[in-house]
């Protein structure tokens, strides 16, 4: 069986939260599947992960973020 494809996404930081704050509170949000990949220089946060069994990035883990006022949108790899 071969492992779905690597999918990313950007996570909108706040201008009133620090990067660390929002990794902090993402990786909470974030199935064992998914999980913080890069806190940029310029405070950009990226998720990155595998979709598995009904854990997808579209399906599940944005949809999850919103939830909790973190907003996130999939990028190309």
């Amino acid at each position: 069986m071969t492992e779905a494809p690597l999918r990313l996404a950007l996570v909108a930081v706040p201008e009133d939260e620090s990067a660390e704050t929002v990794c902090e509170k993402v990786a909470n949000y974030l199935p064992s599947n998914y999980s913080v990949a890069v806190r940029s220089p310029d405070n950009a946060v990226f998720i990155s992960g595998h979709d598995q069994a009904g854990w997808t990035l579209d399906g599940y883990v944005i949809p999850r973020l919103a939830s909790g006022l973190l907003f996130a949108k999939e990028v190309s790899a």
